[in-house]
């Protein structure tokens, strides 16, 4: 489990398992991870050429290994400009199940560690706690049940830990500045819409978009456009720095080199290889547990798939962008449309380009209720919940 101290340890598998705790020991539930059914991600490991789909989704799990619970814990309100809207459930953890497509058997149970105790962000430190990921692996594999628990019990300190060689595989920071066009899509509303991504940090400048939501980013903070309702809002709430820099391995670990062969909602695409990192997104939308994924040959990001926090078998969201290549500084950003000129947010493009410190009014919670889509991620779990309610009037 890479992000805890000395806890490189050997485990046993109860199968037939009731629901129970025990001392160093793990509950899952069978029929949890059967209904866990969002699969955004299929993947050929090119160690073993074996096929593995992605799953990814929360999990009701009961116990502790080395009194340490894996369980995961919304950030308390204002950390790094959290604000309303994570939601979670006791005993639940936000798990990336790696399934074998052949044997249809669990190999890989990842984890991704909530941030308790939260430090304060000057006093995080790359690949060390409290964020990244706890890794659970079945070296012969097990073969998933209808129902039923199983146990995942601790037995002795173990030396069989792969060395994950931090050092070659580290998150680049910042990561190079690239433009993608591709897809943002949610499996439980049947969505698939258009998203761009260009990045620029020469000029510190990021536009985000998923369909009629546009996000411009400067080094002082960020429009929102709604293309929709043809309205355009200023935030100070995050920067361009606060956007980007979060992917980064204070809270993010590798997790290996994936060939991927299918993403949801890109029926068309052609196999990549791509490194993978597991953990946590931290922006102006708050935490978001991902799976992040980058060009293995250019480094460019080519997009995440996200998790939602509260149990349920189709969740999450994903960003997969298919053509990508080097930002232009300035240029490929200005020649984007609808600039932030054109879309009303100021009256000349180097007012924002400038990096000004003021555009108006500021996003406040009374002024609208919006889930923001920014960092490439949407709190799908928020609408969901807000759209059942009826609560609310969701933007995009």
């Amino acid at each position: 489990m890479q992000r805890i101290p000395s806890s490189c340890i050997e485990i046993t598998v109860k199968l037939g398992a009731n629901e129970s705790m025990s001392d160093n020991c793990l509950t899952y539930d069978w029929n949890q991870i059967t209904n866990l059914t969002t699969n955004y991600t299929t993947y050929i490991d090119p160690n073993t050429n074996q096929t593995y789909y992605a799953r990814i989704g929360a999990l009701t799990v009961l116990g502790t290994l080395n009194n340490y619970s894996l369980n995961y814990v919304c950030p308390p309100m204002g950390y790094n400009g959290v604000g309303l809207g994570c939601q979670t459930q006791a005993n639940t953890q936000l798990v990336v199940l790696q399934v074998n497509a052949l044997d249809e058997k669990l190999y890989v149970i990842d984890v991704i560690l909530p941030g308790v105790p939260f430090p304060s962000s000057d006093q995080l430190q790359e690949n060390q706690p409290p964020f990244g990921t706890a890794r659970i692996t079945f070296t012969s594999g097990i073969a998933i049940q209808p129902s039923g628990y199983f146990q995942i019990c601790k037995t002795i300190a173990s030396q069989l830990c792969p060395n994950q060689d931090y050092i070659s595989h580290k998150l680049p920071h910042p990561l190079p500045s690239n433009y993608g066009y591709g897809i943002f899509g949610i499996q439980a509303f049947n969505l698939i819409t258009d998203s761009t991504w260009i990045m620029d940090d020469s000029s510190q400048l990021l536009i985000v978009t998923a369909g009629t939501n546009y996000y411009y980013f400067n080094a002082t903070g960020f429009f929102f456009y709604d293309s929709s309702s043809k309205t355009c809002t200023w935030s100070k709430t995050c920067n361009y720095q606060c956007e980007v820099y979060n992917y980064d391995s204070r809270f993010l670990d590798y997790a290996g080199e994936w060939v991927i062969m299918n993403k949801w909602g890109n029926p068309q695409m052609k196999p990549i290889s791509t490194q993978v990192w597991i953990g946590n997104a931290i922006d102006a939308a708050g935490i978001f547990p991902i799976v992040m994924y980058t060009d293995k040959a250019t480094g460019h990001y080519l997009g995440l798939d996200k998790l939602d926090p509260i149990p349920a078998p189709k969740m999450g969201a994903t960003y997969w962008y298919t053509e990508h290549g080097n930002t232009i500084p300035k240029i490929s950003i200005t020649g984007f449309n609808p600039s932030v000129v054109e879309a009303a947010c100021v009256g000349k493009l180097n007012d924002w380009t400038g990096f000004s410190s003021s555009f108006g009014k500021r996003i406040t919670p009374a002024d609208f209720s919006i889930v923001l889509v920014v960092g490439g991620v949407l709190n799908t779990f928020q609408v969901w919940m807000q759209k059942r309610r009826e609560e609310f009037i969701l933007i995009g």
